[in-house]
């Protein structure tokens, strides 16, 4: 684990700081262009105003050659579900509304302010009422966020899977239900 865990917010939110290679520009296109996302997170479609609907593709199996964890297995082969875009002002923030996995409804803001030539991401998902859900999501955002590091950076990706097992480990701990 090379970077700092996110943090649990007073209303169970997640939110995770990160200090990225910029410039700015270089790092928005990671979250909303699909094809550049979907190396670190998801492919799918992408929404230009706020209140239209694109579609997020989870395809793990193109982030990490690692066996899929059997708990994971529903996601093999990928899955998709849409989103709401609620906010859209590049290069700075986006804030998305999605119907997840899961079936419970969740909000993602992004914001992205540069640093000289540097960008701090400010990444905050809406609390998941399920503990379970709440772990799996802190830990996949740590991962991910991991994965799209070593991209901007140049650097040899990580190993999906692994990072994500440390990651649950310590959110266990560390987080409360929310509610």
């Amino acid at each position: 684990m090379k970077e700092d865990f996110g943090t649990q917010l007073e209303d169970g939110s997640l939110r995770f700081v990160r200090d990225l290679p910029g410039p700015i520009e270089r790092v928005w296109d990671y979250f909303a262009d699909p094809e550049k996302r979907a190396t670190w997170f998801c492919g799918g479609t992408m929404a230009k105003k706020p209140g239209d609907r694109f579609t997020m593709t989870f395809d793990h199996a193109k982030l990490s050659d690692e066996p899929f964890p059997e708990r994971f297995a529903e996601l093999k082969g990928g899955v998709s579900f849409d989103v709401e875009l609620v906010e859209f002002e590049p290069p700075h923030r986006l804030v998305f509304r999605d119907f997840g996995v899961a079936g419970e409804e969740g909000r993602v803001s992004v914001t992205l302010e540069p640093d000289g030539e540097r960008v701090t991401l400010t990444l905050i998902q809406s609390p998941h009422h399920e503990f379970a859900q709440l772990i799996s999501a802190a830990a996949g955002w740590q991962a991910h966020i991991g994965l799209m590091i070593d991209e901007l950076e140049g650097t040899p990706r990580r190993r999906f899977w692994a990072e994500h097992e440390v990651a649950e480990d310590h959110y266990r701990d560390a987080l409360k239900p929310a509610g």
